[in-house]
């Protein structure tokens, strides 16, 4: 008798989940990132009990029909990538089809999407896996997504989540990573029905989403950065507080972003220590956000 034997695919994508939902401020980041590549221009969030009761992503995107809402939720389906050559030059933030079966099979997920051009929406619910409805409904255009009682069918992942304060923060920094990338969108994160963060679009000035993210007001002093290599295809841009500026709370960090992706690299960070070197007063690090745009294949 084999030993070796196919994981049933509630299973396999239940493991696959470990790599993509970690906690619910990944959830969060994934729809968020769905939304904006589905070039939404209003994002809101909503969450309950940290996220692991209720996280719901709205957005005003291109929305789906229903073959794709359905299509979203099958393992190795993307609207994002077509061939091998692809994966060396991915300019979107994720792959809409990889995170929404990852999170279905451990939570129970409502979907509900409308293309602009359509008039009438779908909406799909599924229950850890398993599609339990599909049907046709009103909708808005765009996309929102449910995710609810998220590790219920996995209590050994439920509880080793942290304190509901900090899963919160983890959420409440997914969504300033992404506003601070996207300032022409409009971004809302709800805590328990409670405003948390309310961004106007920035348009073209993303110095003001800058300032609203991090805490500043409108006369603090910012030091624009902006250095471009057109040879290598290389740009560095964004906003700095000048050395001898303050800034409290947790926001008041270096925020770098490559491609529009959020990054946490000490080599980037030592980098731009040693370029404010005899600047910064000692025990001060650098405040404000970088933006390194290069060719993808490149990265």
């Amino acid at each position: 008798m084999s030993r070796i034997r196919i994981l049933p695919e509630n299973l396999a994508n239940q493991i696959a989940a470990g790599e993509v939902v970690e906690r619910p401020a990944s959830v969060v980041k994934e729809l968020v990132e769905n939304a904006i590549d589905a070039e939404a221009t209003e994002v809101t969030v909503q969450v309950e009990g940290g996220g692991s009761r209720l996280i719901r992503v709205i957005d005003n995107g291109r929305g789906m029909d229903g073959d794709d809402l359905l299509l979203s939720l099958e393992r190795h389906a993307t609207s994002k990538i077509q061939a091998a050559e692809d994966l060396g030059r991915i300019t979107t933030l994720g792959f809409r089809g990889e995170a929404i079966p990852s999170i279905a099979s451990v939570a129970r997920v409502i979907m509900t999407s409308r293309p602009p051009d359509l008039e009438l929406g779908n909406r799909v619910e599924v229950a850890f896996g398993k599609v339990v409805r599909v049907h046709e409904m009103g909708a808005a255009p765009g996309t929102v997504i449910e995710v609810r009682d998220l590790f219920g069918n996995v209590p050994a992942r439920r509880k080793f989540l942290k304190s509901v304060t900090t899963e919160i923060s983890h959420i409440d920094e997914a969504v300033r990573a992404a506003a601070l990338v996207n300032p022409v969108v409009a971004f809302s994160l709800q805590i328990n029905n409670r405003p948390s963060l309310d961004l106007a679009p920035a348009g073209e000035t993303p110095e003001r989403r800058v300032r609203a993210v991090i805490g500043l007001d409108h006369a603090a002093p910012l030091v624009t950065v902006n250095h471009e290599d057109p040879g290598a295809g290389l740009r560095v841009h964004g906003h700095l507080l000048p050395p001898d500026t303050t800034a409290g709370g947790r926001q008041a960090r270096l925020w770098v972003f490559v491609n529009g992706r959020a990054v946490r690299d000490r080599m980037l960070n030592h980098a731009v220590g040693e370029g404010m070197q005899g600047f910064l007063m000692k025990g001060r690090r650098a405040v404000g956000v970088l933006r390194v745009d290069l060719p993808p294949e490149e990265v």
